[in-house]
């Protein structure tokens, strides 16, 4: 079946669909589908993880690309029962990312295309990890998410930066501590890297409270002027930037790996 009026609700997905030429089959995206920019111009959903089921039904879709978790808040069921098939997409990491462009190439009838796509993305994400693995030393890194919330042991975040010769500076602090303690926590191991989201509010909040801070000046981060802002989207997204997400956090852990 070839498919005309698709909804997608996650940015990846978007990316994905846009990548593979079949952009003017999208007639819904999330509000947080903001590349390429065209995906802007289309009409929204709702949220990733809040969509508008009565808005979906209202644009009449033949096709929707849903992430494994929309299956557990019963939406694609919902979806399904009024006759509209449903495509599930692995949220787990950008690390399925080349699974997920395939499984979406292959219901749209661009397998082929899909494939190509998937094994430069998959040998891209290899050729980051491998230069990753020539690190010497670990770098002592801070990635700031949200208000009072750096990334913790046990998320994506920090299982990224681990993989790539850093530290999570965060990793034993306590899920749900008040600001000030993971301010305290956080300048007490002395960074040598900060990273925050840029262009996300509440990250950009954090980060002006931790450099507020007095003994925020002595740390390793702020002396060597090593403080960044990453574009979150490009290391959460399981889609066609994965690589090129992997690559850039790698680069501000490790500059000197990718010199030349």
């Amino acid at each position: 079946m070839r498919y005309s009026r698709i909804v997608s609700m996650a940015p990846s997905n978007t990316e994905t669909v846009f990548a593979l030429g079949m952009g003017e089959s999208l007639v819904g995206v999330t509000e947080y589908c903001n590349y390429p920019p065209e995906a802007k111009l289309i009409e929204k959903i709702g949220g990733f993880s809040t969509p508008d089921i009565e808005r979906i039904l209202s644009i009449s879709p033949d096709l929707v690309l849903a992430m494994d978790f929309h299956e557990g808040m019963g939406i694609t069921q919902e979806l399904s029962d009024k006759g509209i098939h449903c495509c599930l997409l692995s949220s787990e990491s950008i690390f399925k990312a080349p699974q997920n462009i395939v499984k979406i190439g292959k219901v749209l009838g661009c397998l082929e295309k899909a494939l190509n796509m998937a094994q430069q993305v998959d040998q891209g994400i290899k050729n980051v990890l491998s230069i990753a693995a020539r690190a010497t030393h670990r770098v002592r890194v801070c990635y700031l998410c949200d208000i009072a919330c750096a990334a913790w042991r046990s998320c994506h975040m920090s299982k990224l930066m681990e993989m790539l010769g850093g530290i999570n500076v965060a990793r034993d602090i306590a899920e749900g501590a008040d600001e000030d303690t993971v301010i305290r926590e956080i300048i007490s191991q002395d960074p040598e890297v900060v990273l925050y989201s840029q262009g996300y509010e509440k990250s950009e909040e954090l980060l002006s409270a931790v450099m507020k801070e007095p003994e925020f000046i002595k740390t390793s981060a702020y002396r060597g002027g090593k403080i960044y802002g990453l574009k979150a989207e490009l290391i959460c997204r399981p889609g066609p930037r994965a690589a090129e997400g992997l690559e850039t956090l790698a680069r501000l852990i490790h500059p000197e790996l990718f010199e030349g």
